[in-house]
């Protein structure tokens, strides 16, 4: 079975699963993991070891952290080798919502291409109204 955990600072992987939960409806594989938004989350590696301590070693888990080098997800990077996950490091709406509902067994070829493809979603409207201005202007 997979699943996924969505890890980060504050409370970012609950909005995270909340919005997608709004689009797509509940699903009781993906749990949240926020980190420093009260005394008992301040402990990051013990958060992550209960998390290792308490998943079920059968299922396939993809671990979305926020943001690439930071606390959280080096502390899943160290246990990443023993881990047995998939771990994701740019957590965003369009990578959750293609993983949402998959339940094959996901290679590494198929979450390169889930990050491809949520990368491309990362889109700087301006540039694209200029250049359709460009375009309307060299169509008269």
């Amino acid at each position: 079975m997979n699943k996924i955990l969505l890890a980060s600072h504050g409370p970012l992987a609950n909005g995270m699963k909340k919005t997608a939960e709004f689009l797509m409806g509940q699903n009781e594989n993906v749990e949240t993991l926020c980190a420093y938004v009260d005394e008992q989350s301040k402990d990051l590696p013990a958060m992550v070891e209960k998390w290792m301590n308490e998943r079920n070693p059968e299922d396939q888990w993809v671990v979305i952290t926020d943001i690439f080098g930071g606390s959280i997800n080096n502390e899943f990077m160290i246990r990443a080798q023993e881990g047995g996950y998939w771990l994701i490091a740019g957590m965003n709406l369009p990578l959750v919502l293609s993983l949402w509902y998959e339940t094959e067994n996901l290679t590494e070829k198929q979450l390169e291409t889930n990050i491809s493809e949520a990368s491309e979603g990362i889109v700087l409207c301006n540039k694209l109204l200029s250049e359709d201005k460009a375009e309307e202007d060299d169509e008269f």
